[in-house]
């Protein structure tokens, strides 16, 4: 009897004070995520100190390291398919979050005086380890990271320099081994529209390594945003890694290639293709409370064995998911979370969460 009359006063209180109430409450709500966010902030940035400490550069450039740390002496590079082979990309991601400006340099500094840009600051000293070396001196991949940089940095003179380097050769380098630097339709879509954002003449040029791929560019819009959906729903490893990239980078085009709905709905079939994927999570969702604890679950805290890999560019690889998967062909999502955090303990190369981290630093959603 007593609670029903306690619910009949508090049904007979005016609405002023019932709203004075609400008001109340709702600042106390949004306060209590502040603080959980700042809280989480200082986590990350604890954690973002144990990880810089034993992530490797070159050159003063990101790079693997795959072996002993004695192979920090010197920069010694293993093998083509470890160390700086990939740095521009990496530096290029890590330049854009604002906070590695030592990473904006490096971008700089892999760029000869004739425009040309190469993978890493070393590689351009040493011309790509000599003209036999089995891979390409630069790629469409080190091309983002380059426009990253642009974006970020605002360097008109680099910008201007790779543009004429680019236009006077027609390609992005002058190398044709596995056809890495040769400028496709969308690649040429893409750095104009980076140039034009940033007030420059994009390159121009009246063929490509494949000609006949030369009249596909003037694509109309629609049929571009048909590619990227086809992109994102079909591709695999590094190459729904450059996709993601490229929605990363395109609300900060002058004109978007894509509308607002169409990035996020993109960005949810990524992370609904790789749910154990943070950064597809963070383009999906951005700086989320969920996120922010994720990554303090998912992060290294000492140094892998081998850093190897930028993990949100790989696939889990069967070796992990045979520990954790019942049906390594089909997981469960749970399954490859696990094998997921097994291979990051094992292979990753702390620059890959240093960019995480350094994007949701001190942002709310």
């Amino acid at each position: 009897m007593a609670m029903t009359g306690a619910l009949l006063i508090w049904g007979w209180l005016p609405v002023s004070v019932l709203q004075a109430r609400s008001e109340i409450s709702e600042p106390t709500a949004r306060d209590f995520e502040q603080n959980q966010h700042e809280h989480l902030d200082a986590e990350l940035r604890k954690l973002r100190e144990i990880i810089a400490g034993y992530s490797f550069k070159c050159y003063g450039s990101a790079s693997k390291l795959v072996g002993p740390d004695i192979l920090r002496k010197g920069c010694a590079i293993p093998s083509r398919f470890t160390g700086d082979g990939d740095s521009t990309l990496w530096n290029g991601l890590l330049c854009f979050t604002g906070r590695n400006p030592w990473a904006c340099e490096a971008i700089k500094k892999s760029q000869s005086e004739d425009g040309r840009i190469w993978r890493s600051p070393r590689r351009m000293i040493s011309e790509n380890d000599g003209n036999e070396y089995p891979q390409a001196s630069f790629s469409r991949d080190m091309a983002r990271g380059v426009l990253l940089y642009i974006l970020a940095t605002r360097d008109n003179e680099l910008a201007q320099g790779w543009s004429d380097y680019m236009s006077n050769i027609g390609a992005l380098c002058p190398d044709h081994t596995d056809w890495s630097c040769d400028i496709r339709s969308q690649s040429y879509r893409r750095i104009n529209h980076v140039m034009a954002t940033t007030g420059l003449k994009g390159i121009s040029f009246a063929y490509t390594v494949f000609p006949c791929l030369w009249p596909t560019y003037p694509l109309s819009s629609a049929f571009h945003e048909t590619v990227m959906e086809n992109r994102v729903e079909k591709n695999e490893s590094f190459h729904l890694h450059l996709a993601a990239i490229d929605l990363l980078m395109d609300p900060h085009l002058k004109k978007p290639l894509y509308d607002d709905k169409s990035r996020q709905e993109m960005a949810e079939v990524l992370f609904r293709r790789k749910p154990y994927n943070l950064f597809y999570q963070y383009l999906a969702h951005g700086p989320t409370l969920e996120l922010k604890k994720r990554i303090l679950e998912f992060a290294p805290r000492s140094r892998p064995p081998y850093l190897a890999q930028w993990v949100w560019e790989r696939e889990i690889p069967s070796r992990d998911l045979n520990k954790f998967a019942s049906e390594p062909e089909s997981p469960s999502t749970e399954e490859q979370e696990l094998a997921f955090k097994e291979y990051i303990r094992l292979e990753s190369m702390g620059w890959d969460f240093i960019f995480l981290i350094d994007l949701v630093l001190d942002k709310r959603p």
